[in-house]
């Protein structure tokens, strides 16, 4: 009873005619601004009551975090205003509460209320923003903004970004799944491994977007692992085009780019090819070694208007570049248990076409130079898709290859 005129006693006289927000006892959360009450004065200075990109957790943290750094806060821990919280029990958890409270929303909120805080919270967004903290860049056909979707730092991930910067990129978009294809939740030291790149990559002056995905609404019954996998692609890149980017380079965490290859996609593009695609030298075993003639191929750039049919691979035919471009560390982790971990994760291991089991017990703990499989129908080779073998055998690493090497994944190489 009275809570208004309660308020106004709890500060000096006429606190309410300035910039201030209070902060009252909810008997449940003790240290976050969970009840948010702030003057006319303080929401004008920032125009929003909580900074916008939140989807919902975070936004009450900043909003306390902030007001103590600009030393506003009138403490009234005195006033109690019961705090009707589900999590004590005060009331039946709803739907409202199950998306707002999400471990999506928690994760994404996390991600963003650290990595603000790491540049002091800057009034970027609302109508009040000061536009000249991240003045919008524009895009033009010289420019590219590399696609990499993410769940983990799985070997290389800063390593990959770093190259893509000595090409000449300057914009990065991170695409993180809220799950594993396989449907393991990802754990928080996976999202803290992506927010230290990221945080990283801000402190080498590129401009850097993130967002995560919620794999639950892109799986219908019975779909296959591939096809929740292309939705998530086709929807990343829709967000991208949305940011204003339109020349698209593909780029998985464990794909180092080999030195000039940004610089002959250009030529291609100017050109006006829509879709490239270049050979990638895939490495394999614990410890790694190359694949000899290998048939893969990536698509790495798409252009305006582009969606995938399956996986990466476009509706559209693709231009091949007909170079070895790209080192893939597909089949090499930081030991051997991860490394298999990652395989029974994969898109394609639910489909019947693979044979990820003989691959995992036989090859992989054989995979030496020279080395090839004999499979049960007859190929020769060190791939596990049954129709027919685009690995064929493992070689050494050749003169000046390990030298171009990052220095963090040289100790999981063979020599």
């Amino acid at each position: 009873m009275g809570w208004d005129q309660s308020l106004l006693d709890a500060g000096p006289q006429g606190w309410q005619d300035g910039e201030h927000v209070i902060k009252v006892e909810d008997g449940y959360v003790h240290d976050i601004f969970v009840l948010s009450i702030l003057t006319r004065k303080r929401y004008e200075h920032y125009g929003y009551l909580f900074y916008p990109k939140y989807l919902s957790m975070f936004n009450d943290t900043e909003f306390g975090e902030v007001a103590r750094r600009d030393g506003v806060v009138i403490e009234a821990h005195h006033l109690l205003f019961e705090h009707m919280h589900p999590d004590c029990h005060k009331r039946s958890r709803d739907a409202v509460d199950l998306v707002h409270a999400s471990q999506e929303r928690w994760q994404a909120g996390e991600m963003l209320f650290n990595l603000r805080r790491s540049l002091n919270f800057p009034l970027d967004d609302g109508p009040k923003a000061v536009k000249s903290i991240a003045p919008p860049k524009t895009v033009t056909n010289n420019r590219f903004v590399a696609y990499l979707q993410v769940t983990k730092d799985d070997l290389c991930l800063y390593d990959v970004c770093a190259r893509l910067m000595e090409e000449g990129v300057t914009d990065f978009c991170f695409a993180q799944p809220s799950k594993y294809w396989s449907g393991e939740e990802i754990g928080q030291e996976s999202y803290d491994e992506i927010s230290a790149v990221i945080l990283k990559l801000i402190g080498k002056n590129v401009t850097t977007h993130h967002r995560i995905f919620d794999v639950d609404k892109y799986q219908m019954p019975g779909d296959s692992r591939i096809v929740v996998e292309t939705r998530v692609r086709n929807d990343s890149l829709e967000w991208i085009r949305s940011l204003g980017y339109q020349h698209i380079l593909i780029v998985d965490v464990d794909e180092l780019w080999i030195r000039g290859t940004l610089g002959i996609l250009k030529d291609y593009v100017d050109q006006g090819h829509k879709v490239l695609s270049v050979y990638m030298v895939p490495v394999i075993g614990v410890p790694g070694y190359p694949v000899e003639y290998s048939q893969d191929l990536a698509v790495v750039y798409v252009g305006e208007g582009i969606t995938f049919k399956a996986c990466r691979s476009p509706f559209v035919q693709q231009t091949i570049v007909h170079r070895q471009l790209i080192y893939h560390f597909t089949g090499t982790r930081k030991g051997m248990e991860e490394t298999i971990v990652k395989h029974r994760r994969s898109g394609h291991y639910d489909d019947a076409e693979y044979d990820f089991e003989t691959w995992i017990n036989d090859v992989l703990p054989n995979i030496k130079p020279g080395y090839a499989h004999k499979w049960k129908n007859g190929n020769v080779g060190v791939h596990m898709y049954v129709p027919r073998q685009i690995w064929n055998a493992v070689r050494a690493w050749r003169p000046g290859e390990l030298e171009s090497m990052p220095e963090s994944v040289r100790p999981y190489l063979g020599v």
